[in-house]
Order: structure tokens, then sequence, then C-alpha cells
């Protein structure tokens, strides 16, 4: 008894099957007349019964681009291989509105051969199209994304972004750089506890979204060092996105230049004024003094405005070696003759200070010029810190001759040992012991020592300073 009520029920279910199936079903001839649908398709489409099957055909249905490729390819496939499978298009509904669907058709026919009616299935395709859509949307802004993440991998300024609750989210390469961190260590970490001295950097003005604030200059702490960051901030979201530049080292230039005013105006006002004062009452009252008087005088003109001479030329010389246009002419001479020309040139009341131990017949490739230049410099030095003796001696070593200059003056600070060959440079900044000079010396006699394959520099002493300048040794 059961299976008989079974067999009915299935057999009282085949047009309902059709009828109401989860898809669309209906019949064309071979001109494209709609000879039979189901009520779903019906219902999706919104036509009655009547007013579709028999009255029309499959091309009323399809928009003008889907009817062009209907007829170009998927009827002259459905001729070829006498179906087709899951071709995509929209069929037009009765308010005038696009279905998108999915359509599988099977061409039957007769025992001829002729078509006789091709049967389509039709599957809803808007929940689908939505799907590729979003799909096609998630991956433009994935793209997106990644472009993004690039382009940030590569910005020359540092960008962090940090969450609403204080902790790190994003940090370029270039932040890390700048803030010395590492970004696999501190993401997800409190900004404040994973960055020293961020709390500065916090404490800046947040412009609002879409805004351009003017960058605040920050001080942070790196290691045992101090920074200068320009930082702007921006809010973004539910955190705040922070730009920041390294401005270090524009700060030490402006400070250089800074300090290179001052002593350029110092160091000329001072052989000026020297020169004016003597020039302008030597005028004044030229016809008053007698002729020691006047001599006196003009010999106070002649010193300032040698004094001025060489400001200038080492102004000029250091300018030329920061431009690499310094041409060293390397020869084969004596070292003593450096000395001997050194010497002529100290004036006669310091020669007598001045201690020289020479070992003979010691010859040195070098720019005999430059190298004159160098020991004077360093002669000029001694004399002008200390009161003592100068010893200047050279000493012929394996592959090259070393050339000293000792003084017994305050010395210099190990501290300060390679600092004191940088330009502008002076350990007495001040003057408060008297001596002046623009810091160019040290820094001109280094570079020149370079450019003839050799090198200068200072011997740790507990009192007083010796500099060396080692050239190469020509046999």
């Amino acid at each position: 008894m059961g299976e008989l009520v079974h067999r009915d029920l299935l057999e009282e279910s085949v047009e309902e099957l059709y009828e109401h199936a989860p898809a669309g079903y209906f019949s064309t001839l071979a001109d494209g007349k709609i000879v039979k649908a189901n009520a779903t398709l019906l219902a999706w489409l919104g036509y009655e019964r009547d007013d579709l099957v028999g009255r029309r055909r499959l091309h009323d249905l399809l928009p003008p681009g889907a009817r062009i490729y209907y007829e170009t390819h998927y009827a002259p496939l459905l001729q070829m291989q006498g179906s087709v499978s899951e071709i995509a298009l929209e069929l037009l509904r009765a308010d005038g509105s696009r279905l998108p669907v999915l359509l599988n058709s099977t061409l039957v026919r007769d025992e001829s051969g002729q078509p006789r009616v091709i049967r389509t299935t039709v599957v809803d395709a808007s929940d689908r199209r939505r799907y590729e859509r979003e799909l096609l949307r998630a991956r433009a802004e994935a793209e997106s994304r990644a472009r993004a993440a690039l382009a940030l991998d590569h910005v020359v300024e540092g960008v962090v972004l940090i969450g609403e609750n204080g902790t790190i989210d994003v940090l370029n390469p270039a932040a890390e750089a700048i803030l010395r961190v590492n970004a696999a260590v501190v993401i997800g970490k409190p900004a404040t506890e994973a960055i020293a001295g961020w709390e500065a950097v916090a404490g800046i003005r947040v412009g609002r979204a879409g805004e351009l604030p003017a960058p605040d200059l920050v001080p942070l702490l790196r290691g045992d060092s101090e920074a200068w960051l320009s930082v702007a901030a921006v809010a973004a979201g539910d955190g705040t996105v922070y730009t920041l530049r390294d401005v270090t080292a524009e700060r030490d230039l402006d400070r250089v230049r800074s300090d290179i005013i001052a002593i350029v105006s110092h160091e000329l006002r001072t052989p000026l004024t020297g020169v004016y004062g003597a020039a302008q009452t030597l005028l004044a009252r030229f016809e008053s003094f007698d002729d020691a008087t006047r001599r006196s005088f003009l010999e106070l003109i002649v010193g300032q405005s040698e004094r001025l001479g060489k400001i200038v030329e080492q102004m000029l010389l250091a300018s030329t070696l920061d431009a690499d246009a310094v041409q060293t002419e390397l020869g084969d001479f004596d070292a003593a003759t450096v000395f001997d020309t050194v010497l002529q040139n100290v004036e006669a009341s310091e020669r007598g200070r001045i201690i020289v131990t020479v070992e003979p017949a010691v010859t040195v490739r070098a720019d005999l010029d430059g190298l004159r230049q160098v020991i004077a410099n360093l002669v000029d030095n001694a004399l002008k810190y200390s009161a003592g003796p100068v010893r200047l001696a050279t000493e012929a070593r394996e592959v090259a001759v070393r050339f000293t200059v000792a003084d017994e003056g305050p010395g210099i600070a190990s501290t300060d040992r390679e600092r004191v060959f940088e330009r502008f440079v002076r350990l007495d900044p001040d003057q408060s012991g008297g001596v002046g000079g623009t810091g160019l010396g040290l820094y001109i006699a280094r570079e020149l020592v370079q450019r003839m394959g050799g090198r200068i520099g200072l011997l740790p002493r507990e009192r007083g300073a010796t500099f060396y300048v080692d050239v190469p040794r020509s046999y």
C-alpha cells in the first residue's frame, strides 16, 4: 500500500516539478518562437503565459547586445554541436528591466535530422553576478592595497599608523630607519613603549582627515644621540597617521652655517678693524707723525692685510678641496727640504723655540708645496698654542716617512682627536686662550695629505700635542 502511494505521488508531481522547478524552462521552435514555458520562468520575467507562449520569440526577450551574441555565437554553436551550456546572457522582463541568466540549451531533431524543438533551462544568475561584482571589487581593493603597500615601502618619508588604542599598526621601512626599530618586533605594541621618546611625537597637533597640517619639529632620542624629526599627524578613521622626516643633518648644516658666519665675520672683522683704524689715524695725523711712527702704522696695515689674505686664501682652498678641484703634483725630494722652507717663513723671534731632528738622506714621494703647507700649518698651531719648545722630527719607516710636530701646550682631549680635522672646528670657539682662527687649517691639512696617499693624525700624550704626517717613502 505504501509503495502505491509513493508511486501515485511521483506520477502526479511530474507536471508540478516542471512548472515550479527551481530553474526556468522553455521550449522554442527553430525560428525561436516560444511554445512552452514553466511557471518559474513566467514569474521571473513577469509575463502571463498567454502573453509569452505562442506570441513571442526568444529574440524578443534579448537586449540588443545579447541578440547579436545569440545570432553570431549561440545559435551557430547550438546547430554544430547540438547543445550549449552555461551561456551568460540577460533576458528582458515585462517591465523592461533585465534579468542576468545562464542558459543551457539542447537541440532536438526529427527523424530526418531537421531541427524540431530547442529545450532550454534558465538559471537566475543575479546572485552570481552580485558575487562576481563583489569579488571583482574585493580583488580591486586588494590590488589597490598591495600597490599602496608597495608604494609605502618605497616612500622616503617615514609613515607610522597608530591605532586608537595607541598601538603601532603600520610602520614603513623609512620609519624603521628613522626610528631605528624593527617593524616585525614593534607592530602591535604600544608606541610609547616600543619607541623611545614617542611621547614628544604623540604630543603634536593632529589634523583632521583631508587636512595638510604644518609639520612640527620634534627632538627624539635614538640610542646615545639626539635626532630632530619633522613630524605631521592626520586623523585617519580610528587611528592617526604620522609622517616623519629626519632633519638632523639639516639642523646640523644650519648650525654649521651659523658657525661659519660667526667665525668668518669675527676673523675678518679683527684685521679689517686694524687696517681701517691704522689707515684712518695715519691719514688724519700724517704730518704730525715722525717717520718711525708712520712706519709702525704701515707695518700694522701690512701685517693685518696679510692676515686677511691668509683667511681668504684658506677659505678659497677649502672650497676648492670640497669641489675636488685641487691637483697634486707628486715628486721625489729630500725630507729635510720641507723643514728648511717652513723655518724660513717663521718669524725670527719664534725660531729659537723650534728644535729640529732630521734623519739624513731620507727621500719622500709627495707634493712638495702641499707638504710644506701642511707642516707650516702644524708649526704655526704649535707656536700659537704653546709657550715652550716645538719639536720637529722625521722618522724613516719601511714604506713611509713620518713627520712629527710636538708642542708643550694644553693638548687635545682624546674625544676631539678626530673632530679637530673637520671644517670650522675650533676647540676654543670663544677664544678664551687668546688664539683665533677659522678652524680650516687642520681640515685643509688632512685633505692635502690624503691626496698625496698619506695620512695625518695625533699621537696620544699626557701633556701637549704631537701631530704626525705619514707620506710614502721613495727609494
